[in-house]
């Protein structure tokens, strides 16, 4: 059973499956950039183009809202998701600018860690976006869902762990104000997975 409004235009769920396989490239690159930083640079650019192309993709969501009378899911939801999923994106952008410019000359275990521990939600997120226009793939959704919840949690711990590991081992007082604000842009960037996957439960629940 797939959503019953009339018409169905699918491509608000295409353009959303874009968005999750567009996140998971630059998230993957991230993963990338920590685990060789410093030796590969040029990937800080590569994710600032994945960024701009998530903007494009944000765009043509609120294009099409804003000129499409019946939408399949509803219009806040529609909007909520688009600018949740480009937050993501900002918050991987951010992180990896933030590498750059502050001249971080060796990223700690933390930060890669919490890099990897980034990746397990957005897959997930991708996975249940390309389920979401057919209603028969519910319950999966859900669990998904749920296990969106499970990974934030997961990471709050090592965020939590990390900011303690850091004014502990670290003295210098600059260093750890650059390697906080990269920690807390990853925390932010899980805080945003689990508010995506709230939008996504939410949706289901109205519509199946």
């Amino acid at each position: 059973m797939r959503f019953s409004l009339v018409p169905r235009d699918s491509t608000f769920f295409d353009l959303f499956s874009e968005s999750g396989q567009n996140t998971l490239r630059a998230a993957k690159m991230l993963d990338e950039m920590m685990a060789t930083w410093p030796d590969d640079k040029d990937i800080g650019r590569e994710i600032l183009i994945a960024e701009q192309e998530g903007d494009r993709i944000t765009h043509d969501i609120i294009k099409r809202l804003n000129s499409t009378f019946v939408t399949p899911i509803d219009r806040e939801d529609i909007h909520a998701l688009s600018s949740k999923l480009d937050d993501i994106l900002d918050l991987i952008d951010a992180a990896a600018h933030r590498l750059l410019g502050y001249r971080i000359a060796a990223a700690p275990p933390d930060p890669v860690l919490h890099a990897q521990m980034l990746l397990k939600p957005i897959e997930t997120i991708k996975t249940a976006l390309l389920l979401l226009d057919n209603m028969k793939h519910h319950e999966r959704i859900i669990g998904l869902c749920l296990e969106v919840r499970r990974l934030e949690h997961e990471a709050d711990v090592i965020h939590h762990g990390a900011i303690t590991r850091l004014f502990d081992h670290e003295k210098d007082p600059i260093r750890i104000m650059k390697l906080k604000e990269i920690y807390e842009n990853l925390e932010e960037a899980t805080d945003r997975c689990e508010d995506v996957a709230d939008i996504i439960e939410s949706v289901i629940l109205k519509n199946s």
